[in-house]
C-alpha cells in the first residue's frame, strides 16, 4: 500500500488544477456512494433479523406444543405401568420423571436448534458479505481508475460468533395449590382418585416448566441473533474506512508537495455549483465523511 499511496501523492502533486478539482471530486463523490450502500445493507440487515428472531419464535412454539404432549403421554404412561404406587410416592417419582423428560427434551432441542439457528444465520451473513466484498471491489476498482494505481486484493470476512449459554430449569411442585381444604380432603379421596389427582398436578406443573422454559431459551437464541447480526454490523460500518484513510492521506501528503513547489499557487479549487470552497473546505469534507464511515 506504500507504494499506492506514493504515486497517489505524486498524481495529486502533479496534476493541474482542473485534473486536482477533478480527481478529488470524483474521490468525494466515490466516498459518498460507498457510504450509501452501507446504510443501505444496514438496513437489510434490520429486515433479515427480525426473520431470524421469527423463525427462532416459530421454532420454539412448535416445540413447546409437541413437548406438552410427549411429557403428557410419559406420565400418563407412567401411572398405568405403576398401579399399585401409593399417591405421594407416586408423586415424587412423577416429578423426578418430569425433571429427567424436560432436560433430555431441551437438550435434543439445543442441539437441532443450534444448528438450525447456526445455518439460518451463516447463510444470511455469507449472504451480506458477499454483497460488502462487491461494495468494496467496485469502490476500489474505482479508485483504481481515478488515481491511474493498482491496489491490493481485499476480502471481507468475519467468524460467527456463539452463545453455549443453554440450560433449562425444572420447579418441584408438591402440591396443587396452597389450599389446604383441598389438602386435607384428599385424605377422604380413594387411591384411584387420588392417584388421577396427582396426575393432573403433574401434567400442570409440568406444563408451566415447559412453557417457563420456551420463554427463557426464546430469549436467549433472540439475543444470540441479535448478538450476532450486532456483531455483523459494527464490522460493516468500519468497511473501507482504512482504504479512505490511507487515500486521503496520500492526497494531504500530494497537497502538500504541491505548496512546497510553488508558493505562488492559489489554494482554492471550484467545486461544482459552490465557487466559494476552497480545497481545504473540500478536504474538511473529506474527513467528515471518513468520520461518518467510522
Amino acid at each position: 500500500m506504500e507504494r499506492v499511496i506514493r504515486v497517489i501523492e505524486k498524481k495529486i502533486s502533479e496534476a493541474s488544477r482542473i485534473e486536482l478539482e477533478d480527481t478529488i471530486h470524483s474521490f468525494y463523490h466515490l466516498v459518498a456512494n460507498l457510504k450509501q450502500n452501507k446504510e443501505d445493507i444496514a438496513y437489510l440487515i434490520e429486515g433479515e433479523l427480525d426473520m431470524l428472531c421469527l423463525k427462532a419464535k416459530e421454532m420454539v412454539k412448535v416445540f413447546e406444543e409437541k413437548e406438552r404432549l410427549r411429557i403428557k403421554q410419559c406420565l400418563q404412561d407412567y401411572l398405568e405401568k405403576n398401579p399399585d404406587t401409593n399417591p405421594t410416592v407416586l408423586r415424587n417419582e412423577m416429578q423426578e420423571l418430569i425433571r429427567q423428560e424436560i432436560v433430555t427434551g431441551f437438550d435434543v432441542f439445543k442441539k437441532d436448534t443450534e444448528m438450525a439457528i447456526s445455518k439460518n444465520i451463516k447463510e444470511t451473513v455469507n449472504h451480506f458479505l458477499r454483497r460488502s466484498n462487491s461494495i468494496i471491489h467496485e469502490f476500489k476498482t474505482a479508485v483504481e481508475i481515478l488515481f491511474d494505481v493498482p491496489m491490493y486484493q481485499f476480502k471481507y470476512s468475519m467468524d460467527v460468533l456463539k452463545d453455549s449459554s443453554f440450560y433449562c430449569i425444572v420447579q418441584k411442585h408438591t402440591g396443587i395449590s396452597g389450599n389446604e381444604f383441598k389438602f386435607i380432603l384428599r385424605a377422604f379421596l380413594s387411591q384411584s382418585v387420588s392417584r388421577k389427582l396427582v396426575l393432573y398436578e403433574m401434567v400442570a406443573g409440568m406444563t408451566s416448566d415447559v412453557s417457563r422454559n420456551c420463554d427463557r431459551i426464546l430469549c436467549d437464541l433472540t439475543s444470540g441473533i441479535c448478538t450476532t447480526v450486532d456483531h455483523y454490523s459494527q464490522q460493516m460500518k468500519k468497511l473501507g474506512s482504512d482504504l479512505v484513510a490511507q487515500i486521503e492521506l496520500a492526497i494531504q501528503k500530494g497537497w502538500e508537495r504541491r505548496g512546497r513547489g510553488s508558493e505562488s499557487m492559489q489554494l482554492e479549487i471550484e467545486i461544482p455549483g459552490n465557487n466559494d470552497k476552497t480545497l481545504e473546505e473540500h478536504k474538511v469534507n473529506l474527513a467528515n465523511v471518513e468520520n461518518a464511515l467510522m
